[in-house]
């Protein structure tokens, strides 16, 4: 009874394939165009269709994607949290402390800060704006943060201000190095300090902080 649809079923696959990379494309380059605006200007002035114009597409086309600014900022803020957290989590797979791998977490988004300033840019102005962001980082960092404290490494008494503390001291870092405060080393200054708030011996903190970053 199916045999008459087998080769309609494997045929379908081919274009479908090619209009669906066709339009990650799109989407793509109306993402990348979005974070290039959002490193030049504040986020509440951009405009859907500045988007449209930044990303040379028709004002119809970026429609076929996002309705509204807000949808774009979403989309962007996701990408840039989840690609760059994903990929940390994966270089720090073989990193069994998760002190350690919160430190590597701090100290490596403050390190691509120093050398990308229109990524932390952009980063540093849709945080507070976008809450679908900010909870695809908080995924990455309650992991370490329950397992130092199951492991007794840490010793805080409320989780949420635990999940603040290494945010905030984070993106207070990466603003610092961008307007050029940083001091030497503020990357490994930055995890010892977030590691001491949340309760590790300043001892064990210089030593957690300054283990090599994997690479």
């Amino acid at each position: 009874m199916h045999s008459p649809t087998l080769p309609l079923e494997a045929d379908a696959p081919e274009p479908l394939t090619r209009g669906h990379k066709k339009r990650e494309r799109t989407r793509r380059g109306l993402v990348d165009a979005a974070l290039r605006l959002i490193a030049r200007k504040e986020v509440g002035e951009i405009a859907l269709l500045e988007v449209a114009a930044e990303a040379a597409v028709s004002n119809g086309t970026i429609y076929n994607y996002f309705r509204t600014r807000d949808e774009v900022l979403e989309a962007v803020g996701i990408a840039m949290a989840a690609e760059f957290s994903d990929a940390i989590s994966a270089k720090s797979r073989d990193v069994h402390c998760g002190a350690q791998r919160l430190s590597i977490g701090v100290r490596m988004f403050v390190c691509r800060a120093a050398a990308d300033h229109q990524w932390a840019n952009a980063l540093l102005r849709i945080i507070h704006f976008d809450k679908a962001m900010r909870s695809r980082l908080a995924d990455h960092v309650l992991g370490d943060l329950r397992e130092g404290l199951l492991a007794g490494t840490f010793a805080y008494v409320d989780e949420g201000v635990a999940l603040d503390i290494v945010l905030s001291c984070t993106t207070g870092a990466m603003r610092s190095v961008v307007e050029g405060r940083a001091v030497e080393e503020h990357d490994l200054r930055v995890a010892e300090m977030v590691l001491q708030a949340l309760g590790v011996t300043p001892a064990k903190a210089r030593k957690i902080a300054g283990k090599p970053l994997p690479a």
